[in-house]
């Protein structure tokens, strides 16, 4: 019975960590994700139109995402 809280209590301590690398993963992606909008709509404001648009950024690809995230939570 011991062995068997050991595995689990490891076990435990396994998912914490993976479940903390990811949220980390995931906080870097996002703030990647908001520099990169942000400097793409720096540069469409210099460039206006001349600037080619960038597939997952333009408004309605934006407003399909933030429909899909908030549903899924």
């Amino acid at each position: 019975m011991k062995t068997n809280h050991a595995l689990h209590k490891n076990l435990d301590k396994e998912k914490k960590a993976i479940t903390k690398q990811w949220a980390k993963r995931d906080e870097q992606i996002e703030r990647v994700m908001q520099a990169t909008v942000g400097m793409y709509g720096d540069m469409q404001g210099i460039a206006s139109k001349t600037l080619q648009e960038i597939e997952g950024l333009e408004m309605k690809a934006l407003e399909d995402g933030n429909d899909k995230k908030e549903s899924s939570h």
